[in-house]
């Protein structure tokens, strides 16, 4: 046959058999059948193709189709739960062409529910509190449990639950193959009746020296314990014993029916708060004009400060002080308090004074004990520590005596020193007669010079001044002068010695001479040089050769050198009047013209 024959033929078939009632959709149900006390849903697939749903149940007493169907919920839906078992159609249009389908009826039938029953395991209804109860389920086979208490869910799926808890317990039982619950009659579990105990509320406790106290309970019979119960039948708390800090006191109750004993705690709150006070100097004196405060311990809610006794705007940790005074702080938590008392005292900078140590003249002295004010501090004598000044041991010289006064505070430092002289016993010496010229001046010195002597030369003629270890003396004829050195610290300690000065005639010496044999200033003329028999002079030449050399007396210098005469020209001299005293040396230069 030709192709497109037989593809008419499928088409007028399928055509046909969707129009068929044998070929529409099944009512479909939601489980085997009905569980008692329960409903089941019977719907089709695809329900939006149709419309004008309508549902019947067969009516065996009269043996016909009844649109009064049993079920939840109207009849006109594609949805129907239905709560009686039986046969079951449904009615339809189809959308697609505005027909009428059947569908296929459905034989509902009722299915059983597992049996559910709750066994103790002592026939009793009521436990202790804390105790339990053995509940135990009927064994059926293919079977799911589920235990309840008070309608809620213990999620517990034994065959034996422990209950411990009083109220209503059911079992559920569930089939495994139609999934009807069966839920079995309550078993009802009480306590029996507790003697519940309770301790009254005890208050912070503010110090641990408080007097203890008996706690109060409502049932009596019953044990203390806990930190600071030192009577357990009576609940007497000690905070003594105790100590600061969070302690939990515990009252356990016997119970009648050999139930466990019930308890109950108290918290107990011990406060001792201490306070403690610094000072900014570390101890109780401060010094006067310096920066002063006192510090007491922080993190407490309240503070209050008072001085002598009155109370202070201040209300914070610290206090800056300035005067001397009792200061106290009180400190609060919120609940407890506690004080602190402090005594501050303000000094003055400290001056330390030296005993005096007096200055002598020689080593003979007895040992000084060094003292100084105030007492404590350490004496140094040139820097090494010492008891007493010893005048044999130190020797001449200057001494310094140091003392040093050490405190905690800046102003408890100090120092004070002294000097002290021994001075040597005097010997004056000399080193030799004084020469001069007349008209000069020559300075007079010993070998003491110390200006803490006191120095007298006598006679005051011609001196600069007759009160200085080196004075200036000027005379205009030889003189013997007397030096007495004193010490200003003995009377006995002095001596004296006399010194010459020798004044001699000046020589007059010319710087030129003409030696031309015209009479007039031929040869070189010394001026009271016939004063000094033993005179020495030497002429040198600009080479440094002696040109003319004279020893004793001086017979005048002519311009010639052994017989030779000398040219002109400058030459130096040097004239000894005292071959002893090189010192008086007279030195020049002098020119010789034709």
């Amino acid at each position: 046959m030709p192709i497109n024959i037989y593809r008419y033929i499928a088409f007028f078939a399928i055509l046909f058999l969707s129009y068929s009632s044998s070929f529409a959709q099944q009512i479909k149900m939601d489980g085997l059948g009905i569980c008692p006390n329960s409903s089941l849903r019977l719907y089709v697939d695809n329900p939006d193709d149709y419309s004008g749903f309508s549902w019947q149940q067969f009516v065996v007493s009269s043996q016909s189709w009844s649109a009064n169907v049993n079920g939840v919920g109207g009849v006109n839906g594609s949805d129907l739960n239905i709560t009686e078992s039986g046969r079951y159609r449904l009615f339809a249009i189809r959308k697609s062409d505005e027909s009428t389908v059947r569908f296929p009826e459905v034989t509902v039938i009722d299915l059983v529910a597992p049996i559910s029953e709750i066994t103790p395991a002592v026939a009793t209804n009521q436990i202790c509190k804390g105790n339990s109860l053995e509940l135990r389920a009927n064994t059926v086979t293919n079977v799911f449990y589920n235990w309840r208490l008070n309608n809620n869910s213990l999620n517990n799926n034994n065959t034996v639950i422990q209950a411990t808890k009083e109220g209503k317990y059911v079992l559920e039982v569930i089939d495994r193959t139609t999934g009807c619950v069966k839920s079995s009659t309550p078993y009802e579990i009480t306590y029996f009746p507790l003697q519940q105990p309770v301790i009254s509320p005890v208050p912070t406790v503010c110090g641990v020296s408080t007097a203890g106290f008996n706690l109060s309970v409502n049932y009596a019979g019953g044990t203390f314990r806990g930190p600071g119960i030192t009577n357990t039948s009576m609940g007497f708390f000690s905070p003594q014993d105790a100590k600061a800090g969070t302690h939990k006191i515990f009252y356990s109750l016997p119970q009648n029916n050999s139930c466990p004993n019930l308890e109950d705690s108290v918290q107990i709150v011990v406060k001792d708060p201490q306070v403690t006070l610094t000072s900014s100097t570390g101890g109780t004196d401060f010094c006067n004009g310096q920066p002063a405060s006192l510090q007491a311990t922080t993190g407490f809610v309240s503070y209050e400060w008072s001085q002598n006794s009155t109370v202070l705007s201040e209300v914070g940790s610290k206090l800056t002080i300035t005067s001397d005074a009792d200061y106290k702080v009180k400190i609060s938590d919120g609940e407890c308090s506690a004080e602190k008392l402090f005594t501050a005292k303000f000094v003055n900078q400290v001056q330390p004074k030296i005993t005096n140590i007096p200055s002598v003249c020689g080593l003979n002295h007895t040992a000084v004990t060094l003292e100084g004010t105030p007492i404590g501090g350490t004496f140094t004598i040139d820097g090494t520590t010492a008891t007493q000044f010893d005048y044999a041991k130190l020797g001449v010289g200057k001494h310094t005596v140091n003392y040093e006064v050490r405190g905690t505070l800046s102003c408890l430092n100090g120092t004070a020193n002294q000097d002290v002289i021994i001075h040597e016993i005097p010997k004056i010496e000399f080193a030799r007669t004084e020469f001069m010229w007349k008209g000069s001046s020559v300075m007079l010195q010993s070998n003491y010079t110390d200006p803490t002597y006191l120095y007298t030369w006598t006679p005051n003629i011609a001196l600069s001044n007759p009160r200085i270890p080196t004075p200036i003396a000027n005379p205009t004829a030889t003189q013997t002068y007397t030096l007495k050195v004193e010490s200003p610290f003995s009377s006995n300690c002095s001596d004296e010695k006399s010194v010459d000065v020798v004044v001699f005639e000046k020589i007059w010496i010319p710087d030129v001479f003409t030696p031309n044999g015209d009479g007039f200033n031929d040869t070189w003329e010394l001026t009271n040089i016939t004063a000094y028999p033993n005179a020495e002079v030497r002429v040198f030449n600009r080479w440094g050769e002696i040109a003319y050399y004279s020893y004793g007396a001086y017979a005048g210098f002519d311009g010639t050198y052994n017989g030779r005469v000398l040219p002109m020209g400058s030459y130096t001299y040097h004239i000894i009047p005292f071959p002893d005293h090189p010192e008086l040396e007279l030195k020049g230069t002098l020119a010789i013209f034709r």
